[in-house]
């Protein structure tokens, strides 16, 4: 992960989470192609099961978060 050197201490944190964020978005649009084939192939499935398996996608392609001393209150 990025240090940030090139930010004050005071805002590595929040532009760690920022970073964060933008490549989890960038991880969502890059699955959008196999979001549109499962609905095409599949249309009968309920909405709700298919942002389940959207979800489900977007977890198992997600990289595993690094959380060695750093506590998140969400």
């Amino acid at each position: 992960m990025n240090l940030h050197n090139n930010v004050p201490p005071e805002q590595r944190r929040i532009q760690q989470i920022v970073a964060r964020f933008n490549a989890d978005e960038q991880l969502w649009r890059s699955l959008e192609s196999k979001r549109r084939l499962r609905r095409r192939v599949f249309p009968r499935v309920w909405a709700k099961r298919q942002k389940q398996l959207d979800l489900l996608d977007f977890d198992v392609a997600r990289p595993p978060q690094d959380c060695v001393g750093l506590f998140e209150d969400l």
